[in-house]
């Protein structure tokens, strides 16, 4: 047994929360322990909602949880590193858990989170949309070599200080419930919804249109992006901004949706 495999299985038993960080010499380290199983019922409106409004890339991806969601961590990251996609290195995997090299001590760089470096951006409108157009153009190279995501949010995107990026969270495979083409849709979806909001609602059509350039290699996926985009429009009658952040999100994604279509329209 190696250093890195006796030291999962001892801190197994320690650790109290899902997930730690630990600093090893001068390496860091996540070690992720199988946590419950997801109750399935938490799943069962977004499963309705996608057949009622038949978006196949709506139907959400259950967290089996346990050494299930384990074993899937281990295998996507191996899949995705296969593609030349930066994932995290496996040091240790047991039944239990899972350790996991950290991107930064891995790369020697700091790294952060999209979510976090879009927002460092604040007015910067040229650099915020810079780094958008290149996360954009990493899923892109992902889904070109017929990979696909787990969680496309911008939290599980991490950018170093010379826009490369990485990808984590792999706790769930979509293809197990999904077509490849509904996946692409699925990571385009989950991006849009978590970094539409970094953007002022002036500038939502400017980077609707980074994106729209982007996906005109994709035109199916940009056809079924878009009737996602359509069935949702009816969000906007409401003034869901009233109910905070939560609801502002959302408009500003079902907003990004609508300008998105509009640029084909502007270009035919």
């Amino acid at each position: 047994m190696d250093d890195f495999q006796n030291f999962l299985e001892t801190s197994l038993t320690g650790q109290q929360s899902s997930i730690h960080v630990y600093d090893l010499s001068s390496r860091k380290v996540w070690l992720k322990k199988a946590s419950e199983r997801h109750g399935l019922w938490l799943y069962t409106p977004l499963k309705w909602l996608a057949k009622i409004f038949n978006l196949g890339a709506m139907v959400p991806v259950p967290n089996q949880g346990g050494s299930a969601a384990i074993q899937c961590e281990s295998k996507r990251i191996q899949q995705l590193k296969s593609l030349g996609v930066s994932t995290p290195n496996v040091l240790a995997i047991s039944q239990k858990g899972i350790l996991l090299e950290d991107i930064g001590s891995q790369h020697q760089t700091q790294v952060i989170q999209l979510d976090q470096a879009l927002a460092q951006c604040q007015n910067d409108i040229a650099s915020k949309s810079l780094l958008f157009s290149q996360a954009i153009q990493a899923i892109q190279y992902i889904h070109s070599q017929k990979g696909y995501l787990s969680e496309a949010f911008a939290r599980n995107i991490l950018v170093d200080q010379n826009h490369q990026f990485s990808f984590i969270d792999f706790e769930t495979d979509p293809l197990e419930v999904l077509s490849l083409h509904d996946c692409f849709v699925r990571d385009w979806l989950l991006f849009i919804f978590s970094t539409a909001y970094h953007f002022e609602f002036e500038k939502l059509a400017d980077a609707s249109q980074i994106l729209y350039r982007a996906l005109l290699a994709e035109p199916q996926v940009y056809s079924d992006i878009c009737k996602v985009g359509k069935r949702l429009k009816w969000v906007l009658n409401f003034n869901i901004s009233k109910v905070g952040n939560d609801g502002k999100r959302i408009q500003k994604c079902v907003l990004f949706l609508r300008y998105l279509k509009e640029q084909s329209e502007k270009n035919t």
